[in-house]
């Protein structure tokens, strides 16, 4: 019995050391990294594109462009039967602000209201920008029958256009909105 106590009491001592151990050190991130910055998108006159050069021209995959908006958050998806240039499905990143517009299953167009930050044209014209900037970085045409405000094209032809909308009339009104290709504006 005295062999059987040894090897008991000797079980037990060794299972109350081993919580004395050193406890084991779980690597900490280190603070100096940073998460890598959103890409931001590049809006262009015949498609969107991304900062790392993916372009997204029109014509592209529904589910292509998709899978890219949803690398910036969560993508809502609607539709709209009654648009005046047919039957259009929506595909909008509340991260970004972009909304891409459908017809077929195929990218037609877009409409951005969101941050600056995640989206401009590649003359870094966006939401927030001067109507002075705007005019310096690209020629516009104000649409002073417009019903749907204080609106502007630049661009047209084979290349497509941006068109938008700035915030008032007055000496400095910004850039309200931006838009290109086809879009469901009730006029």
């Amino acid at each position: 019995m005295t062999m059987r106590r040894a090897m008991m009491v000797t079980t037990l001592v060794l299972v109350m050391l081993s919580g004395c151990a050193a406890p084991v050190e779980k690597p900490q991130p280190d603070e100096t990294e940073e998460a890598a910055p959103v890409v931001a998108i590049v809006l262009q006159p015949d498609g969107i594109a991304s900062g790392e050069g993916e372009r997204f021209s029109y014509g592209t995959d529904k589910s292509t462009v998709i899978a890219k908006l949803e690398e910036y958050g969560p993508v809502h998806q609607n539709s709209n039967e009654e648009c005046g240039a047919g039957p259009m499905e929506f595909a909008s990143s509340a991260a970004t602000g972009l909304t891409t517009n459908f017809q077929d299953e195929k990218l037609v167009g877009w409409y951005f209201d969101g941050d600056a930050k995640s989206a401009m044209t590649d003359r870094n014209i966006s939401v927030g920008s001067t109507r002075a900037e705007l005019e310096a970085a690209m020629p516009i045409e104000m649409q002073p029958d417009s019903t749907l405000g204080i609106e502007f094209f630049s661009g047209s032809g084979e290349d497509g256009f941006i068109g938008g909308f700035l915030s008032d009339n007055g000496a400095t009104p910004t850039v309200d909105s931006l838009y290109s290709g086809t879009n469901c504006f009730f006029r």
